[in-house]
């Protein structure tokens, strides 16, 4: 396997740390460059199940400290007897993955330009590779054999800018609720049937007793929508309120409401009186 698999990351600690690197900071820098790679790659194949996984192969504590990331598919690695059948697909991507993740990295930077059919969440992942950035550590260099990207205040200002402001719309957004956080920001995910694949909502202390019945149920929730200018759907909802729906075996059919407006229609056929709202008359 060749280096241009690898992926060399670089920190290096505030003053105050006498330059070292926290566990957590560390940690938390790991988990945005994995999830980064993650998101390029289903940018490449389409699919949300990764095939590539990363291996440590190099770890030194100098100036910087240095990580070094050797990217594997699942189809090279030597099999075990799996716990569950992998699906695994044709071809290693770990080689376009890298590739294509420093290419990104520079074309926003150096060009404040979004990769090609690159979403929000793409865009995202990328955005918090700097979360870290002066709060917990002083740089970050993303280095491969051929090429490297600082990850600092151009860098984040160049993905802020493609990314956009938030435009806000009074509305609601149903789905299933999963994802809880009840620390720092409290929020909570929703993932609808239809529209974007998930939905994070934020809300006040006043809703957390609502919130934590609501669990593993389908809700609908009213507030303000965040959205980015890149997608059609909202990403994100301010909550004000929310709505435990009633399971899908305890809804009405067709059978129980039949006869419940018998002059609904007047005398006019079942046909007659569909046509007619398919077509915009009053009735």
């Amino acid at each position: 396997m060749t280096n241009n698999n690898r992926v060399t990351l670089q920190l290096e600690g505030t003053a105050e740390e006498q330059g070292h690197v926290t566990l957590s900071a560390f940690l938390s820098q790991l988990e945005a460059v994995k999830s980064a790679l993650k998101q390029t790659e289903r940018l490449i194949t389409g699919e949300e199940e990764s095939s590539v996984y990363y291996r440590i192969v190099d770890l030194r504590h100098s100036s910087p400290s240095t990580v070094v990331l050797e990217a594997v598919s699942f189809s090279t690695r030597p099999q075990r007897e799996p716990k569950k059948k992998r699906t695994t697909r044709q071809g290693d991507y770990s080689q376009p993955t890298v590739r294509h993740f420093f290419h990104s990295l520079r074309q926003i930077r150096e060009k404040r330009q979004a990769p090609a059919k690159a979403d929000l969440q793409v865009l995202q992942a990328y955005r918090n590779l700097t979360a870290s950035l002066e709060k917990d550590v002083c740089s970050i260099k993303l280095i491969n054999t051929e090429e490297s990207v600082d990850i600092d205040r151009n860098f984040q200002a160049a993905i802020d800018e493609i990314i956009g402001p938030d435009e806000f719309s009074e509305g609601t957004i149903c789905g299933t609720l999963e994802r809880i956080n009840l620390h720092n920001n409290a929020r909570f995910d929703i993932f609808p049937p239809i529209g974007a694949k998930q939905v994070g909502c934020d809300f006040k202390p006043s809703l957390k007793e609502a919130v934590i019945r609501a669990v593993d149920k389908y809700v609908c929730v009213a507030g303000k929508l965040r959205y980015k200018r890149l997608e059609n759907f909202p990403y994100a909802i301010n909550a004000e309120s929310i709505e435990i729906l009633p399971p899908e075996d305890e809804l009405p059919t067709l059978f129980d409401i039949r006869g419940m407006a018998p002059e609904l229609t007047g005398d006019r056929s079942a046909a007659e009186f569909l046509e007619e709202i398919r077509n915009g008359e009053d009735w």
